[in-house]
């Protein structure tokens, strides 16, 4: 105290020395070592300004700082009080905390000094905000001032709860607080909107609607429950009214009584999930069916099963849709045929879809396809088509018997020469290889056997693969057919749209009866034909002896021309009279194997070779013989000579030659060419039969050429026509080269020039048939 004494007398000297005169008034500079003497001795506790020209007390900024969180409101920034005091920020900071720590409704926060009148006034405006939205959330608070949460929460509104704030603590989420007012007007809207309810809502739905906070409408859902008019389950996130069920119970039972059946979409699309014990809880007086879609009274089953009982006792059929509720789909009326229908009954009926036909009115229906039968079958055996099949048929088990055969016969060779050459290996023989004797293969209890190799399984499984080949068919009777039949006998009955049904049921049945029927005509057929047989053969033997004759006597003509000219005219022979041949024995051999073939267009050479493959072993060598000898021949009597083999392997024997009936033949070909030659009008086929008839009447022997042989013909009767006939013949032949050279030509001189050649040809014509009608042979006179 006696310090503090004489400080307050120094500062008492030091203020009058400022007051007087300037003589007495201590300058600057020694004011500045005063105090810091002062402060050296510590007889004083000042603190500094930033610029160093002022002098604080502890106290006096203790009370600057208090005077500026009041004038602030009571919240100040320690580093704006620095800016503002002019005082070093630590000096600032000391200040704050010892006020924090005299005085408790101060708080030094996140650099703030924070005084009561401040919390109060934020506790205010919080109040302020409840009264306004409500609701308050402390996360947003933090953002608005800009405060820490825990700050806000515990100093702020629960110190200030029910003082000054004036609010509810959500029981779910501590951050937030509501007004009672508020929990009650969102109460109402949701009382309102599930007593509005009367279908299953989503919550979704329910809160878009309400704008109600979700954890207000789960917090109030307790309470709201008790009014009954809400179920507590909400399955699917959805909340499904007490209404709601009871329209459902009532909806099923009013439509199971009503209907006497109810379908499991139907009970669906109300919102179960459990169709069944829905029904029955709902049901449990009545004795229901559970099918596979629906549910079915045991009423409607009785219904069923007496109309079925009737329907079989009369013979007659059932029609589901007459009898059943037409809402019903055919899927469930055909489950509901299905549990009527008893082992008994299916024995006696056939059923179509929700129609249920008796055995004894099908057969009624089907009555008139007999007279079809019969029809289709003769028709059938008449147009040669059931004989093609059969011969299809044998043909295909013919090679699959070969095949069996050739396959059987290598598996035992390849069995006995592995046996064979095999040894087994034994302890008792030092484990040396001892040879076996060969076994022969027992068919039975082999099946499966392990100890068969892998060539035998290959070749039974090639084998299988021949047999599994497809099997000819033919189609003597169609379900078109069948179904015209018998749409005339259901069209009476409304059930028309059951034929092609019923036609496909007996398809088979009635395939397999003309099958038969034309088996039938066919045996008798075969007896008929193997009486005509002999006579076909010997017409045919007939034939071709005629043919073998005609070849005989054209190569005697060919022989007289050069060999290049002899090679072009033995291949027309071959093409026209062999081919001639070569059909009639094909034909025959197709005949007596039954081989498919169409017996009336003239065969192609691939055709006759695939006879002469197909046919039996005692044809196939000759008649293949002969086909290839069609184009390989190089002359005439070898092509004879394999067609003696081929009538030889038909049975068929070649008459003697007679001389006397070659010129016969030779006379009688001559005079059917001047015949021809008599009524011809054609130049070109007029020199062609003309130069026939000289050839033949001057060299006595007939000749078979094309037209283009013609010139070759020509140069050969040179020698035997005069100098002025032959003139008229070389210019014949010269002129019918022309015409047909122009005949081609589109242009107006080609046809000027034609019309010219053919006046010159007509004027010739009867020249030229002058010449051949009257040609007689040297030395030799006419007899006839």
């Amino acid at each position: 105290m006696a310090d503090w004494d004489e400080i307050k007398r120094l500062a008492a000297d030091f203020q009058k020395a400022q007051l007087s005169t300037s003589l007495q008034r201590l300058s600057e500079r020694n004011c500045i070592e005063i105090v810091r003497l002062l402060i050296d001795k510590g007889l004083i506790d000042v603190i500094y300004t930033n610029d160093g020209k002022e002098y604080l007390t502890q106290d006096h900024l203790q009370q600057e700082v208090k005077d500026e969180l009041y004038v602030r409101g009571g919240r100040v920034n320690l580093i704006e009080l620095a800016k503002v005091l002019n005082v070093e920020f630590a000096k600032i900071e000391y200040t704050a905390k010892r006020l924090v720590d005299r005085d408790p409704e101060l708080h030094l926060l996140l650099g703030q000094l924070i005084d009561a009148s401040y919390i109060q006034r934020v506790a205010s405006e919080i109040n302020q905000k409840l009264v306004q939205y409500g609701e308050i959330n402390i996360g947003q608070l933090t953002s608005t001032y800009d405060l820490p949460t825990d700050f806000i929460l515990n100093k702020i509104v629960l110190d200030n709860l029910h003082k000054i704030i004036f609010a509810k603590q959500d029981p779910t989420n501590g951050h937030i607080f509501f007004t009672q007012s508020y929990i009650m007007r969102n109460k109402a809207k949701i009382r309102g909107a599930l007593a509005a309810i009367t279908k299953p809502t989503p919550i979704s739905v329910i809160l878009n609607l309400t704008d109600v906070p979700a954890r207000i409408l789960y917090m109030s859902l307790n309470e709201l429950s008790s009014l009954g008019s809400v179920t507590v389950q909400s399955p699917a996130g959805q909340y499904v009214p007490h209404v709601y069920e009871r329209m459902q119970a009532d909806y099923v039972k009013d439509y199971f009584q009503q209907n006497g059946y109810i379908t499991n979409d139907t009970v669906s699309k109300l919102g179960v999930s459990d169709v069944r014990s829905f029904v029955r809880s709902r049901l449990p007086d009545e004795k229901i069916i559970c099918m596979k879609n629906c549910i079915v009274s045991n009423r409607l089953i009785e219904r069923v099963t007496y109309a079925m009982d009737a329907c079989i006792s009369s013979n007659s059929y059932l029609d589901l849709s007459t009898i059943l509720p037409p809402a019903l789909s055919n899927d469930i009326m055909e489950e509901i045929l299905t549990h009527v229908l008893t082992p008994t009954i299916r024995k006696q009926t056939y059923v179509f879809g929700t129609v249920v036909l008796t055995v004894s009115f099908m057969d009624e229906c089907v009555k008139g396809c007999q007279e079809l039968v019969n029809e289709h079958a003769k028709r059938a055996v008449e147009s040669g088509n059931y004989q093609k099949y059969m011969a299809e048929k044998m043909m295909q088990h013919q090679d699959v018997d070969q095949f069996a055969m050739d396959e059987g016969k290598v598996d035992k060779r390849e069995e006995r020469r592995k046996k064979a050459a095999t040894g087994k290996g034994g302890g008792g023989a030092q484990g040396r290889e001892t040879k076996t004797k060969s076994t022969k293969k027992h068919a039975r209890g082999n099946k499966g056997n392990a100890m068969d190799s892998d060539d035998e399984v290959e070749m039974q499984s090639s084998a299988g693969g021949k047999k599994g080949g497809k099997e000819p068919h033919i189609e003597l009777i169609t379900v078109k057919e069948i179904a015209k039949v018998v749409e005339k006998t259901l069209e009476p009955e409304g059930l028309e749209m059951l034929d092609k049904d019923l036609a496909n049921h007996y398809y088979p049945i009635l395939s397999k009866q003309a099958l038969a029927k034309a088996h039938e005509l066919y045996e008798m057929s075969m007896q008929k034909s193997n009486q005509n047989r002999r006579q076909t053969h010997a017409s045919i033997q007939e034939k071709l002896n005629t043919l073998y004759n005609d070849i005989r006597l054209y190569e005697k003509g060919l022989k007289l021309f050069p060999f290049d000219v002899q090679g072009q005219l033995l291949k027309y022979l071959l093409k026209t009279f062999g081919t001639d041949v070569c059909n009639e024995l094909c034909l025959y051999v197709a005949a007596e194997c039954n081989l498919n073939t169409n017996f009336n267009a003239p065969l192609t050479a691939e055709q006759r070779t695939k006879i002469a493959n197909d046919s039996s072993a005692e044809y196939r060598v000759s008649l293949q013989t002969l086909c290839k000898a069609l184009t390989a021949s190089e002359t005439v009597e070898d092509f004879l000579e394999k067609t003696e083999k081929a009538m030889q392997a038909c049975s068929m024997m070649l008459k003697k030659i007679d001389k006397k009936k070659d010129r016969n033949l030779i006379l009688c070909h001559k005079h059917g060419l001047l015949e021809q030659l008599t009524n011809c009008t054609d130049p070109a086929l007029v020199l062609h039969l003309a130069v026939l008839i000289i050839f033949t009447i001057s060299t006595q022997t007939m000749l078979h050429a094309s037209g283009r042989h013609v010139s070759a013909i020509l140069s050969f009767l040179q020698t035997v026509l005069t100098a002025d006939d032959a003139k008229v013949f070389t210019n014949y032949h010269d002129l019918v080269l022309k015409l047909l050279s122009t005949e081609n030509a589109s242009s107006e001189d080609s046809k000027a020039n034609a019309e010219d050649i053919k006046k010159q040809l007509s004027e010739l014509t009867p020249v030229v048939k002058s010449i051949a009608g009257n040609f007689k042979k040297a030395g030799v006179t006419a007899v006839e």
